[in-house]
């Protein structure tokens, strides 16, 4: 992780790196196991990053609840016609289910 500018950039390889703009930083908290940094960027709303890596934005969120959501009910042999979704990232699990006959 390197911040220049007010930007946040993720380097992969001495030929790549991403970089957001960022508005503020919110939050930066350093714990025994690791640094967990969330700002505020121009495009992408906010970034959670862990440990210099970018875990989700608030743009792409939608990606993570629907691969924690359509795995278990498509590899399911019987169709799916309810479901209890307990700790869905604040109810966004249950915008992707998708149940039969909803």
């Amino acid at each position: 992780m390197k911040m220049i500018e007010n930007w946040f950039s993720e380097r992969y390889s001495d030929n790549l790196q991403l970089s957001f703009r960022i508005k503020d930083q919110l939050l930066s908290v350093r714990t025994d196991f690791q640094r967990i940094d969330v700002f505020d960027t121009y495009d992408f709303g906010k970034l959670l990053s862990i440990d210099g890596t970018v875990q989700l934005t608030e743009r792409d969120e939608f990606v993570y609840h629907e691969m924690i959501t359509h795995v278990p009910f498509y590899s399911s042999s019987i169709p799916v016609r309810s479901a209890l979704i307990i700790g869905g990232g604040g109810r966004r699990g249950r915008r992707p289910a998708p149940l039969a006959g909803c």
